[in-house]
């Protein structure tokens, strides 16, 4: 089903309410949505993906004042790590604002989980998920080591890389490992597919 949201609109729209680093950001994860579709030929509709990965920070800016107040108002199921990280609500809050404004469940569901990873984000969410950790301004990937990752035969092999990767650099810090980027990491491991 094809989105029925103007881009140059959206873009407008994040351009004014988002920082100049986190608009650039979304527009690069939008564009490399669209990419990785391509390299593992999915069969999304290209603008809804595109909108997907430019919607998903969409309250990543908010303080933790509001992210906290609106996920409260709202009432809205979170995982036991973002009760205690507000700055991990953004994806939740941002899911919601995005239904509420009509958006796809499939989606919706994508930018929910982007954060944190889930076997339930789907496969758009996989997309977006893998997206996010690696468009081009990322600067915690050189060239060689984005090349290496973007060389995985499947959608899921890079993912697999990815969390294990996050699980190392979350360790390595001392912070704890979400329960369902663990989750997610197992059932890829034992050959699922979302």
């Amino acid at each position: 089903m094809s989105s029925h949201f103007d881009s140059t609109v959206l873009e407008q729209e994040l351009s004014e309410t988002l920082s100049a680093k986190r608009y650039q950001h979304s527009v690069a994860v939008g564009g490399t949505c669209v990419r990785l579709q391509y390299r593992y030929h999915e069969t999304f509709d290209e603008r809804e993906l595109y909108q997907c990965g430019l919607m998903h920070d969409i309250a990543r800016d908010w303080n933790a004042e509001a992210l906290t107040q609106f996920a409260d108002e709202h009432h809205l199921p979170l995982e036991s790590e973002e009760k205690g990280c507000a700055v991990l609500l953004h994806a939740p809050v941002g899911a919601a604002l995005l239904q509420e404004r009509g958006f796809s469940r499939q989606l919706c569901i994508a930018v929910r989980y982007h954060t944190i990873g889930s076997i339930y984000m789907g496969r758009m969410g996989l997309l977006l998920y893998i997206s996010d950790y690696i468009e081009p301004n990322r600067m915690h990937l050189d060239d060689e080591r984005r090349a290496s990752l973007l060389a995985e035969p499947t959608l899921e092999a890079l993912c697999i890389r990815i969390l294990e990767a996050e699980r190392a650099h979350l360790l390595a810090k001392g912070k704890a490992v979400t329960h369902s980027g663990m989750e997610l990491l197992q059932f890829l491991q034992e050959g699922g597919k979302l």
